[in-house]
Formats: structure tokens, C-alpha cells, sequence
């Protein structure tokens, strides 16, 4: 083979080589351990560090679990229930958590909380994700959050991390109508976050008490290992937070509304926003068009349904994206027959 070759070779594996995306989350699916404790952890305890877990740890006293693979079916459940068995997601470890109100322990809460593999970077959007399988305690719950802390956080006197005892609040919860009801198999939550650069560690659990905890009432509320107020106890497997592959909207200004079946309306997703206006002007500012769907699709009529002429129109979008930031969105488009 001759010089310019190789030249030609190299050029060619440089330039396809694909990306690698970063994953801040260490350890994400619990399997790099030194052994399993296996069984649900004592409070005070930190089953994370009893086991070497790596990077996982137990931010306060009440304690959260590490579960493997117990050579039966699957793990065993916590106490209190009937026994059963769930499988990991992938490999054979996985943790779980508890929100309830335990015998006399009020607003008690269980999280876990992991060392990322590096800091976060300021103003750069992320994708938080994690799989979450419920054990079905007395309800089935939705606002599962998480907080971000610049150190580990630790503080053994607390058995809940919640707004109303102590002022904490999640950076970013699941949506309340998105209840957690898989007790079969796993349910992906994916948060959406904004981060300031500060990010070193985060803590995954529910931060909401007791009084303000949105539930499923169609759940049994009587009763659960002397529970006063209805919980879960949550399985979580497969945590990971990369940079959002979230993109601004791609906005036409152009479209010829001919009926040839090639660009014949004004399209606009905007499916992952929240609060949506769209206003369409002619020149002398009047609104001929105005929608707040998500997708619109403008074939050129005004709202009344009046043919709009060929021209120049403007528009101003205005909603909330995915990551709690107001956007506003102003601009033109052409209107060719």
C-alpha cells in the first residue's frame, strides 16, 4: 500500500468514529460490588458502604437497601409484606427505597445517593434517568425526585429529607400524574435538569411529606406495616444522567399551502412543552392564526377558516420547555401558492 492510502484510511476512521456520550452516574446499575449484603438494612446502617458498593451511599439514618441475585427466583421483598420475589432489570443488584410512615416514625423516607463520575457542567441540559419498580405498599405515588449537592451529604439524625422537615426540596420531581404502578416489571422515569455547575453528588428519593404526598387513592390506605399516611417501597435500577439530547425547535419559514402534497403546511412540534401560544400576524399586526396545541400544522386559513393570500407572516411562540425554562420564540414565515 502506498502513502496517500493510509492518508485515505485514516481520514475515513477519524472522521466516522461516533461520539461517546459521557455517563456522570457511577456504578448505575449496582453491579460492581464487594459483597452483598442482601437483605434489608437496619436503620443506621449504610448498606452501601457495608457492601462497596461503588459510588452509592446512604445520605441519612434511615436505610435503604441493596438487593442481588439469591440464587432462588429473584430477591426477597421487605418485611412486612408477603414474601415474593423481583427480578433485576439488568445484572443481579438492585436497590430499593422506602416512603412511608413506619410505626412511630413519622414522614419517614429512605434514598440513596451517588458520587458522579464528574461535575456537572454549567448551563448545559440533562437527561436524568432511572427505572423505578413498585412494591405496592398502601398507594401507588408519582413524585419521585432528586437533589443535587456539591459534597456528599450526610447527617444521621434525620430519618426524612422533605421541604416541611428540614427545607429541602427536590431540584426535579416525576411528574404527579405519572403514578408508579409496575409491580411487574419497570417503569423508566426521566427528568429533565438545567445544571450550574456545582453538581457532585445527587440523591434520589421522594422530598415531599406526608401531608402534601399526591397518591392513588384507588390503593388499600389502611394499614401498612402501622402506617398512618399511604407509601411505597420503591426497587430502582439502571441510573444514569448524560447531556440532553433535547434541541430547539426547528421552525419553517417558508411553506406553499398548492395542494401538491409537498410542504403544503406551516409545521410546529413542540410536544415536550408545557403552556404553549402560537400567534400568527399578517403585516399591519393583525392575528389571523392562533393555536396553544402542541403540534400545529397551518395550512395557510385564518382561525375563522378564511383563506390567507400569499405574503410575508410573523409569528411569537411562547412556552414552557422541558427543562422549566420560558421560551419565546419570534420570527417569519412565507406564505407561496
Amino acid at each position: 500500500m502506498n502513502k496517500p492510502f493510509y492518508i485515505f484510511l485514516f481520514t475515513i476512521l477519524f472522521c466516522c468514529e461516533a461520539k461517546t456520550q459521557t455517563e456522570y452516574i457511577t456504578n448505575g446499575s449496582f453491579e460492581q460490588m464487594d459483597s452483598c449484603y442482601g437483605n434489608y438494612a437496619p436503620i443506621g446502617l449504610d448498606v452501601f458502604n457495608w457492601s462497596g458498593c461503588k459510588g452509592w451511599s446512604n445520605p441519612i439514618k434511615s436505610s435503604s437497601d441493596l438487593w442481588c441475585y439469591n440464587g432462588k427466583i429473584g430477591v426477597y421483598y421487605p418485611p412486612g409484606l408477603t414474601p415474593g420475589y423481583q427480578f433485576a432489570r439488568t445484572g443481579s443488584n438492585m436497590a430499593g427505597f422506602l416512603i412511608s410512615d413506619a410505626g412511630n416514625f413519622y414522614n419517614y423516607r429512605e434514598y440513596v445517593q451517588n458520587k458522579l463520575s464528574q461535575s456537572l457542567i454549567n448551563n448545559v441540559h440533562y437527561q436524568i434517568s432511572f427505572y423505578l419498580s413498585s412494591n405496592a405498599g398502601s398507594c401507588n405515588i408519582s413524585e419521585i425526585g432528586v437533589k443535587f449537592y456539591n459534597s456528599k451529604y450526610s447527617d444521621l439524625t434525620k430519618l426524612q429529607i422533605t421541604k416541611l422537615f428540614g427545607n429541602v426540596e427536590a431540584d426535579v420531581t416525576n411528574d404527579k400524574a405519572n403514578f408508579i404502578k409496575d409491580t411487574l416489571s419497570w417503569q423508566k422515569i426521566t427528568l429533565n435538569y438545567k445544571a450550574t455547575g456545582t453538581e457532585n453528588y445527587i440523591i434520589i428519593g421522594c422530598f415531599i411529606d406526608s401531608l402534601n404526598l399526591v397518591c392513588d387513592y384507588t390503593c388499600d390506605t389502611t394499614g401498612w406495616i402501622g402506617q398512618i399516611f399511604p407509601g411505597d417501597y420503591m426497587y430502582i435500577d439502571d441510573v444514569s444522567i448524560i447531556e440532553s439530547p433535547y434541541q430547539e425547535p426547528n421552525i419553517s419559514n417558508v411553506f406553499t399551502p398548492n395542494n401538491d402534497g409537498i410542504n403544503d403546511v406551516w409545521k410546529l412540534d413542540l410536544t415536550d412543552y408545557e403552556n404553549i401560544t402560537c400567534n400568527i400576524y399578517n403585516r399591519w399586526g393583525n392575528v389571523v392564526f392562533k393555536t396553544t396545541n402542541q403540534i400545529t400544522n397551518w395550512d395557510s386559513r385564518t382561525t375563522n377558516g378564511e383563506a390567507c393570500s400569499d405574503g410575508t407572516y410573523f409569528y411569537i411562540i411562547e412556552g414552557i420547555n422541558p427543562f422549566k425554562e420560558k421560551k419565546e420564540y419570534k420570527g417569519y414565515v412565507q406564505l407561496i401558492r
